[in-house]
């Protein structure tokens, strides 16, 4: 079997393209008698007759016609894995899965993920929507690139980092008694139809100590495992709520009357991946325009969005 170079077969395809010699020195940026000489190695390697020597010019053999076919199939090769590798340096080719908890799924995830495929031509994304204690338990098998959940899990499977660190807001419907009173505390919830987050909802069990603590007491008939649904509910005027801060901003915009609370009740906006392999450059390019979301969203919330690292 004949043992060739690759600047061989890269001299034959640049004399085939260009017809001489010097031509192919001139697409592959080196001398003529450079070309020459790899075109003779190239020649005496495959110990065939390429070309015939018609005064300045080569002619092909019908043999080396059948050789640039199958050279050819190389370089397409070779050129489309070129291809690809640029478009992923540039973020134009490849997949990011995203899963998510509901209190940025309904607003503010579908505009964030909407930005960044208009910056990323070719990528695709898919976003699900569960809770996150679901969000962690598909991050740590792997189905999922990032990420977003309100709990801190301990997991070796999983690498947490903080994207923000807030506190719950109160949600009021429009023109409720306490609607100019500029913060809330327990005491103001007395007696009041209270939407409560599910059980499943770490952050439910905070909110009930801090009304025990305070000897209140509310009326709970009705309760739902996602704050969206909570805000809804309140704004066609059944009761008030404690919820997130992302999610009663985006419908202070309906309407929704949305008032600071004491005591602080710390809500936290995690991000998660896979511990056991490397982020993606699209992962880590997602995962800095969400931080940069996030930092505007509390920029933009007149004091109710308190942002903070954790």
């Amino acid at each position: 079997m004949a043992r060739l170079s690759f600047r061989q077969v890269e001299a034959f395809r640049a004399v085939m393209i260009a017809g001489t010699t010097t031509g192919a020195a001139e697409i592959l940026c080196i001398s003529q008698p450079a070309v020459s000489r790899l075109l003779s190695d190239f020649e005496e390697s495959v110990k065939v007759t390429l070309f015939e020597r018609h005064k300045k010019r080569l002619l092909p053999t019908p043999e080396a016609m059948i050789l640039f076919e199958e050279v050819e199939k190389s370089f397409v090769g070779i050129e489309k894995l070129a291809r690809t590798a640029e478009e992923l340096r540039d973020f134009h080719r490849g997949t990011l899965r995203i899963v998510c908890m509901p209190a940025l799924a309904q607003d503010f995830m579908p505009q964030v993920v909407h930005d960044f495929m208009a910056d990323h031509k070719g990528v695709a994304v898919t976003l699900q929507v569960r809770s996150s204690q679901q969000v962690a338990d598909w991050i740590s098998t792997q189905h999922f690139d990032i990420g977003i959940s309100a709990i801190k899990v301990s997991d070796p499977a999983i690498e947490v980092q903080s994207l923000a660190s807030s506190q719950l807001l109160c949600a009021l419907p429009p023109n409720h008694r306490l609607a100019s009173k500029a913060v809330i505390i327990p005491q103001d919830l007395e007696g009041e139809m209270f939407v409560s987050l599910g059980t499943e909802q770490s952050v439910r069990y905070k909110v009930d100590e801090v009304f025990e603590q305070a000897g209140v007491k509310r009326q709970l008939l009705f309760d739902t495992q996602v704050s969206h649904v909570a805000c809804a509910y309140v704004l066609a005027g059944s009761g008030v709520s404690l919820v997130d801060p992302a999610t009663a901003i985006n419908y202070s915009k309906r309407g929704l009357v949305v008032k600071p609370f004491k005591p602080k009740i710390e809500f936290n906006y995690n991000i998660i991946y896979p511990a056991t392999r490397s982020k993606s450059l699209l992962a880590i390019d997602f995962s800095e325009l969400l931080c940069k979301r996030l930092k505007a969203l509390s920029q933009e919330s007149n004091g109710l969005f308190v942002y903070g690292e954790g």
